[in-house]
């Protein structure tokens, strides 16, 4: 029973380490998400300065930075697919490990309780068989 419980213990540390797999995953989306925000709003910022300057140099300037900016966010776009997909697969794979967690926990509690309703069978059987004894005597 105490290798089941050893057991289990590992089995949690595992659940543990995936779910902080999934957190670290689901922040480091979320922060793409941002930094593909602020680009977004800089690749709008320049081009609707364009309308509004009318500098010949200001305008270059500003398609330059929008040429610029655009391969950053569709590099940005592919690592949080990347990411997503990660975080899918650590995701199935806490799901498998919590249901194995789970199995085992309820194995050791099964066997816990088989444990004590034993002894309280043996420790009835004594108090039957003193009883008996003291009845005869």
């Amino acid at each position: 029973m105490k290798q089941l419980q050893i057991l289990c213990q590992q089995e949690e540390k595992k659940l543990s380490q995936l779910g902080l797999q999934k957190t670290a995953a689901q922040q480091q989306i979320s922060r793409i998400e941002q930094q593909k925000q602020q680009l977004g709003q800089m690749i709008s910022d320049y081009s609707q300065a364009n309308s509004r300057c009318a500098s010949a140099m200001l305008l270059q300037n500003n398609a330059q930075m929008c040429q610029v900016i655009e391969p950053m966010l569709k590099q940005l776009t592919r690592k949080q697919l990347l990411l997503q997909q990660e975080q899918q697969r650590v995701h199935g794979l806490w799901r498998k490990q919590l249901g194995r967690q789970q199995s085992i926990q309820w194995l050791y509690n099964e066997r816990v309780q088989q444990h004590k309703q034993l002894q309280q069978k043996q420790e009835q059987k004594q108090l039957d068989d003193l009883a008996a004894r003291y009845v005869r005597a």
